[in-house]
């Protein structure tokens, strides 16, 4: 199957990458439940603005696609922002957004083939046989040119975000050195497995919101988490069983092909996201 893909355009951030200070501004605004334009957004928060461009209207856009507010209402060029249950935790928990397990998190949901932003998915969810684990970034430009549509946003701040300290790079998914690039794992800690988890039912639920079981194949088919999450077979394995212990899943194997059961929906995982760390 073809895995539907509906996300923000590749032409959504209007060449910049996503700036946690201004990130961590519009969660701080979203708080109050803020209802505004562009321009009093701008002066609330101190994020750049002007009459025909800025980045207001991208980082808005970026918020919703990491999850952090919702659905960015416009009513009379007057945005709606409030937060999500993430943008709480967030807020309450890491409101820089500074901590790597809050930049993984930021990472997995702007990489969610619903919701997200189509580049990102593409990307880190649909590369792996095209362009393995490294290769050129003018490789890179071609296959999301190829995927996407010929198209001068491509790939954009891709790269950027995580080389940039402002933006993901604690996150260590890609490391870019010159004119190459190697992407890495999610970090195989314990404590993180929590967060992955969410971000996993998330994409479950988005993508396969009727199916309560499926085989590893028929899921990752439909949300390709685990191409996302850049690890091995036997890597994934090891955070299933975990979950099967934590009692969020259920894997049946008497049917030859695995059948993984949902037991327990995103939103009941929220609260051990940070707790876990301690």
């Amino acid at each position: 199957m073809q895995r539907t893909i509906k996300g923000y355009p590749p032409s959504f951030h209007e060449t910049f990458f996503p700036d946690r200070r201004h990130l961590a501004a519009v969660l701080k605004l979203a708080n109050r439940a803020f209802v505004g334009t562009t321009e009093s957004i701008s002066a609330e928060t101190g994020i750049p603005t002007g009459k025909s461009s800025g980045k207001v209207l991208p980082h808005l856009k970026y918020a919703y696609a990491m999850g952090m507010i919702g659905s960015l209402a416009l009513t009379d060029r007057l945005y709606t922002l409030k937060q999500t249950t993430l943008g709480r935790l967030f807020y309450a928990e890491d409101p820089l957004l500074h901590e790597p397990i809050t930049q993984l998190i930021m990472h997995l949901m702007l990489s969610r083939p619903i919701g997200g932003a189509s580049a990102w998915h593409v990307f880190f969810g649909r590369s792996r046989v095209a362009l393995g684990f490294s290769a050129t970034l003018d490789s890179a430009s071609a296959f999301l040119a190829h995927e996407l549509g010929n198209s001068s946003a491509l790939p954009g701040p891709i790269f950027s975000t995580y080389r940039e300290d402002a933006s993901l790079a604690r996150t260590g998914v890609l490391n870019i050195e010159k004119e190459t690039y190697e992407r890495k794992g999610l970090p195989m800690l314990p404590e993180y497995f929590s967060a992955f988890a969410y971000c996993w039912l998330t994409y479950w639920e988005q993508t396969a919101s009727g199916e309560q079981q499926l085989s590893l194949a028929e899921l990752e088919a439909h949300c390709g988490f685990v191409e996302v999450s850049g690890w091995s077979e036997q890597q994934f394995e090891t955070f299933l069983m975990w979950t099967v212990e934590q009692g969020i899943t259920r894997v049946d194997r008497q049917t030859g092909t695995p059948l993984i059961m949902k037991i327990k929906r995103s939103e009941e995982l929220s609260t051990s996201i940070y707790s876990d760390l301690l």
